[in-house]
């Protein structure tokens, strides 16, 4: 998947950015969803579950890949990524920190929007406590990641329990998870989540519930902690279609990319 008439500009420190908006864009096709991949990830990781499908614009986040880090707070890059964003989109698909910076759009811009699909995401902490132990949890991450760099991150990381169902997959999938993740900059990951971390993201949780659109949330069976937010984001929005795979755990991305492409194909135009 690549952006609808990429071209590079410059970003901050240096690195290249992808300005997603083009004055004169290509004919034929313009892309309506946008697809946001999760943190350690890249535009890459929707190529196994959607091709290269012209309705769909995958991109790197910030921090990710070639893109600048983020400066500001979450809701900064937020209103940075929409004022980027083609005319043409009108969907947006989030998987993880993706989804959650999906419901950050969803937040600064419900009119914006017809539909959204999340996937093993979190609406935003509500407890305070709640979020000042999520924040030093992910400052030791940002230390690990600045003072010993990427290798003994993605070590660390990859052995998170979260990620345990992952263990069943073929040994060439983990492996190419785990280059795209080693090919990353240790000070953008930093950067991700000391601006995009779940303690930086302002709860959307009254976002969702006054969504018009059509809203789809999508779990793995054996994730329990995102099956139980799901679960939560459907009592407080009855209209929100949810399902669960079953035998799939936190990344349905990677551990059933067919099954996830047919349930995002449903709600694009044809």
């Amino acid at each position: 998947l690549r952006p609808h008439r990429a071209r590079q500009a410059a970003g901050s420190q240096g690195r290249r950015g992808i300005a997603l908006s083009d004055p004169e864009p290509e004919p034929g096709p313009r892309p309506s969803a946008l697809l946001l991949h999760g943190f350690t990830g890249s535009a890459l990781d929707w190529s196994a579950c959607l091709g290269a499908d012209p309705r769909c614009l995958a991109i790197d986040l910030p921090g990710h890949g070639d893109r600048a880090d983020p400066r500001g707070a979450f809701g900064d890059v937020i209103h940075a990524l929409l004022d980027e964003l083609p005319d043409s989109i009108d969907r947006v698909v989030g998987y993880s920190l993706g989804g959650r910076v999906a419901l950050g759009l969803i937040q600064a811009a419900p009119g914006r929007f017809r539909a959204a699909t999340l996937i093993s995401a979190h609406p935003g902490l509500t407890d305070p406590i709640l979020v000042e132990q999520r924040r030093a949890a992910d400052r030791q991450w940002i230390e690990l990641l600045r003072q010993e760099g990427i290798a003994p991150f993605v070590n660390a990381w990859e052995k998170l329990p979260l990620f345990a169902s992952q263990r069943r997959l073929p040994a060439e999938v983990l492996a190419a998870q785990r280059a795209r993740r080693l090919r990353q900059r240790p000070e953008g990951l930093a950067a991700c989540l000391a601006c995009l971390g779940l303690a930086e993201m302002p709860s959307t949780w009254d976002a969702l519930a006054r969504f018009a659109g059509d809203l789809h949330w999508i779990v793995g069976g054996e994730d329990r902690k995102f099956g139980h937010l799901a679960r939560q984001v459907a009592e407080q929005r009855p209209a929100t279609r949810v399902t669960v795979l079953d035998g799939i755990g936190h990344n349905p991305l990677l551990e059933s990319p067919r099954t996830l492409r047919d349930l995002i194909l449903q709600n694009l135009p044809c």
